[in-house]
């Protein structure tokens, strides 16, 4: 799912996404990791990007080969799927944010089952954006279902600042004026003056 948010002149592209469970073929796996490639693809430069949502992978404890993309705070080991969210992450030129904070082994985990617990939910930004994180956290008492917990993240959404451009009228300096281009630009001034 992907939404379209205009907050004070800036746009950004939301977007919730479920990869396929582990276990299912690779087919579906292909299939959704292309289908979230168009989307992220249909979002032009200048909109920001949040990419939030289960990705069913582990991104692993440690960066890596992934630094850039992978903060170096993550959680287990990763496996394959882990890679594939990283990979993705750089053809997109994203990083996965919730990999940049220091947190507790309780703080990352954000799925738990049969007294296991894991990182499969994340936060995935276009590099320029990661600046606007100030933090993230699981929300251990709000449940999205028996396994699942809520990830949130704290963002700072700024406008750009674009420099405005002053037109300034060229100075025309008296002593760089020979005799020519002197009575040249004074019969210019005097037609103006009249007009």
């Amino acid at each position: 799912m992907s939404v379209r948010l205009v907050i004070q002149e800036e746009t950004y592209m939301v977007i919730c996404t479920y990869a396929p469970h582990a276990v299912l073929g690779e087919e579906e796996k292909s299939r959704f990791w292309q289908t979230l490639d168009e989307v992220v693809r249909s979002c032009p430069a200048d909109h920001r990007l949040l990419i939030g949502g289960d990705l069913n992978g582990h991104i692993g404890m440690i960066s890596d080969g992934y630094t850039g993309v992978h903060g170096g705070f993550g959680y287990g080991v990763r496996n394959e799927e882990g890679c594939s969210i990283l990979e993705f992450a750089i053809a997109h030129e994203l990083v996965v944010a919730n990999s940049f904070f220091r947190k507790t082994e309780a703080q990352l985990a954000t799925f738990h089952s049969g007294g296991h617990s894991t990182q499969i939910d994340y936060l995935l930004l276009r590099k320029g954006g990661l600046k606007a994180c100030r933090d993230y956290r699981v929300l251990t008492t709000w449940r999205c279902s028996t396994q699942h917990i809520l990830l949130v993240m704290d963002l700072v959404l700024q406008r750009r600042v674009t420099r405005r451009v002053r037109l300034v009228q060229p100075r025309v300096l008296r002593k760089n004026l020979n005799e020519v281009k002197a009575e040249t630009f004074k019969a210019s001034v005097l037609e103006r003056v009249e007009a």
